[in-house]
């Protein structure tokens, strides 16, 4: 992929920054780290949380976001793979007031930025799709 190349990070850089973060959910779908049979993948589920209001399927959303995030993450060899994999450490982090909201915002800025650096030393280029 012509987009994944190592002089391309930019490109990246650009769509982070202009959808908040949702970008990579378009990088997920290029690095193929879809499960069909996960949550997100059943309609059933997204229906639900759309019948109970807008409040379920905007975290549902959150959440999706976040997920493709850490399995790009984790595609790309970012380090710290079995801490961002792990759903106990951000269930973990929701908890715990301030000190907890506060890691999780640092985790979610630690994957965001490292994921483009690993994009500009050309770790996207030796994943096999």
């Amino acid at each position: 992929m012509k987009l994944l190349k190592k002089e391309n990070w930019w490109i990246w850089l650009l769509v982070a920054i202009f959808s908040s973060g949702a970008g990579y959910i378009s990088l997920a779908a290029l690095l193929d780290v879809f499960d069909e049979n996960a949550w997100y993948a059943k309609w059933q589920n997204w229906l639900l949380g759309l019948i109970l209001f807008i409040f379920p399927i905007t975290i549902m959303a959150i959440i999706f976001i976040l997920q493709m995030t850490c399995l790009v993450a984790a595609k790309l060899e970012v380090p710290g793979k079995e801490i961002y994999l792990s759903p106990y450490i951000w269930i973990l982090c929701l908890i715990i007031p301030i000190i907890g909201w506060v890691f999780l915002c640092v985790m979610a800025l630690y994957l965001e930025i490292w994921i483009l650096v690993m994009l500009s030393r050309g770790k996207g280029e030796s994943i096999e799709i």
